[in-house]
This record gives structure tokens, sequence and C-alpha cells, in this order.
């Protein structure tokens, strides 16, 4: 699977040209970090002026071998789960927004093997950052503990249990960000 990704996007920068950038460019041979700097190197001339800018999670899964490949910029990070440990770890990086510095080079991210059955979630903060009436959040421990208890289930139960569980957690607080999620499960 090559050119995952999962970002925010400004109005002004328009999700589907940046979509139809990346794409354009991960055709091409070369790593996440290279598809990704030569992506910002093209946008950054249509919204460095503005200041506006993008954040994304940019993942290449190696299907054959089970290798991660990433790069992060501006966006929080992807979140790995693997059940044979019962352990998570952040697909962490440093990396800038994208049309902040066309001269910025990205920095690619490897080495992670995924397990049987293990599970990827992008996500935005407007999942874990969800207040209740009080002001409490939903918080990331409340999304880890719905992983691990649903994670025999297929991508689409664990995200509807994640969701539910969120809008559950809410009540009839106001919604004060988008709550966007992508679930990756490997089944062997």
């Amino acid at each position: 699977m090559r050119g995952l990704i999962k970002g925010s996007f400004n109005h002004a920068v328009g999700k589907i040209g940046i979509r139809s950038a990346l794409r354009q460019r991960a055709f091409h041979p070369g790593s996440a970090a290279q598809i990704i700097s030569d992506v910002n190197r093209q946008i950054v001339q249509d919204i460095e002026p503005s200041g506006d800018f993008v954040t994304l999670f940019f993942l290449i899964i190696d299907t054959a071998s089970k290798e991660l490949s990433w790069v992060r910029a501006g966006h929080d990070p992807a979140i790995l789960y693997d059940p044979t440990s019962d352990s998570f770890q952040e697909l962490g990086g440093s990396g800038m927004p994208l049309g902040v510095d066309g001269r910025y080079n990205y920095e690619e991210q490897k080495g992670v093997m995924l397990s049987r059955e293990g599970v990827i979630l992008l996500g935005t903060d407007g999942v874990w950052e969800a207040p209740d009436l009080k002001g409490n959040r939903f918080g990331k421990e409340a999304v880890y503990e719905a992983v691990r208890r649903y994670h025999q289930k297929s991508a689409n139960e664990i995200l509807d249990r994640i969701l539910s569980a969120q809008v559950s957690f809410q009540g009839s607080a106001k919604r004060e960000d988008d709550a966007t999620l992508v679930i990756i499960k490997t089944l062997q």
C-alpha cells in the first residue's frame, strides 16, 4: 500500500489539490521523505505567502515484508497496536507542516514491523481531545482501551467502537473539532 495519507487541510489550499499532488508524485519512484519533500516544494509556491499550511501523516506499508515507512508533517503521530505484546507505539518523527518552507527536507522513519492482527490508527486530535460537559477530555487512553478490547474485530468495527465511545463520553457537549479516524488492520 503506497501513499496512505491522513491530514488536516486548510480551506485555502483545498484537500483535493493536495491529494492530487500526493497521488501524482507517489506514482513515481522515491522514498516517503522524497515524495513529501517534493510535494511540499510544489505547494509552497501557492500557499506560503498566505501563511496557510497543511498537516499530514504519510504512510507506506510494504505488504510483503510488513515494514512501515512514514513521514510526519506536523500531524499527530499514527498509533500502532501490537496484540502479541499488548503494546502501543506512536509512529512519531519530526517534520513541519507542508507549505511553510520550500527548502525543508522531510525525514523518513522506518523499521516497525506489523504483527498478525496489528492495528494502525491515524486520527485527528479531535478524537482524543473531545470534551464532555465538565470539560474533561476523552483521551488517548480511552482510544487505546477500545483498540485493545476490540482488536480482533474488523477495522470498521474497531472504528465504530471508538467513535461510539467518544460520542457516548461527550453526551450533549458541543463538538469543538473534527474527529477523523482511519483504522488499518493486518489480517495475517
